[in-house]
């Protein structure tokens, strides 16, 4: 468990430190040397754990999947509406805290899931899946809408959000332009 841990700080070292770098000379100017170098790391060494340079950008989407996990455990609104919208403010705010490579991670994300890295999307469709039918089961909510069909429509405005919020240049709210187009699906999925 021990050697696990450190593993997986390693990895977020990693993480971190090239976010930093990113941030500091451009995308583009940054090497995997100079990542390694500044980690104070062998090369093999992070292609262990990345096996490319976009893998790091990719990480920050995988991330997304685990504080999905720890979200949904934590929040139990009994209301549907509400645990939805609490789930995707969470996961914003790693957005909201790295707003300047948001352009560069949704890039590498679609180029990603058009490849190896959709099975990230397929995750965070499936766990909203659960979640809506879990609030049916429990006859906390009703609808006509298969819940898999809900969560595809859900998944879709999270990344609609994002975008907007990017080309936007992050002068809006990010959680605010969700919580708008959520409002108005939400009207379309809720029974009259």
């Amino acid at each position: 468990m021990l050697r696990h841990e450190r593993k997986k700080e390693l990895k977020e070292k990693i993480f971190l430190t090239s976010i930093k770098l990113f941030k500091e000379y451009g995308y583009d100017n940054v090497t995997v040397d100079k990542i390694v170098s500044t980690c104070g790391i062998a090369k093999g060494t992070f292609f262990r754990y990345f096996p490319k340079k976009e893998h790091v950008l990719v990480h920050l989407g995988q991330t997304q999947n685990d504080l999905i996990m720890e979200v949904i455990q934590k929040k139990h609104e009994k209301n549907l509406k509400e645990r939805l919208k609490l789930i995707f403010d969470e996961m914003f705010t790693v957005y909201e805290e790295h707003g300047e490579l948001l352009q560069l991670t949704l890039s590498e994300a679609i180029r990603a899931a058009l490849k190896e890295e959709s099975s990230n999307i397929l995750k965070f469709h499936e766990v909203l899946t659960s979640v809506i039918d879990e609030s049916i089961q429990k006859g906390l909510f009703q609808s006509d809408t298969e819940p898999k069909h809900i969560a595809s429509v859900l998944v879709g405005i999270y990344f609609n959000s994002l975008m907007t919020w990017s080309i936007a240049g992050t002068n809006e709210d990010l959680k605010e332009i969700f919580h708008t187009q959520f409002e108005i699906v939400w009207k379309g999925i809720a029974p009259q």
